[in-house]
């Protein structure tokens, strides 16, 4: 692993520990405006063009490689945020995104946050067609 890497996997992992602990700990009310302000959804993904897609692409690698050597819940609600914060650290704005959609076979819902700086989604990315987005936070 290169210096840069290690040190974005370092910084990374920290964001998670304080994420886990700030999800544990605080309630939405008090987590909604650290998120951003509360959007709509196509409000939302224009902005952040100008930003390095390179620089997001390591961000949400760097956050994925934390999140698998974690002794902690590191899960998409989780990665999100300390993604948020890690770019808010940079000055870079971003939408948190919230999601649902219906399990047929088990006939209940499933929940998913993913965090997007422009078009670029950073954190959360799998399957996203199959989530109705219910709530976006941007700053």
């Amino acid at each position: 692993m290169k210096t840069t890497d290690l040190r974005m996997f370092t910084e990374a992992w920290i964001w998670l520990a304080l994420a886990r602990t700030m999800l544990l700990f605080l309630p939405f009310r008090k987590l909604a405006p650290i998120l951003g302000k509360k959007t709509f959804p196509a409000q939302g993904e224009a902005e952040g063009l100008h930003y390095s897609k390179d620089r997001l692409r390591c961000i949400g690698t760097a956050i994925r490689r934390a999140g698998k050597r974690s002794p902690w819940r590191t899960e998409c609600f989780e990665q999100a945020l300390a993604g948020k914060l890690m770019l808010k650290a940079r000055r870079m704005n971003s939408t948190v995104f919230f999601g649902v959609s219906k399990n047929m076979q088990k006939g209940n819902f499933n929940a998913h946050a993913w965090l997007q700086c422009g078009n670029h989604v950073v954190t959360g990315n799998k399957h996203l067609e199959q989530f109705t987005v219910i709530a976006c936070f941007k700053s």
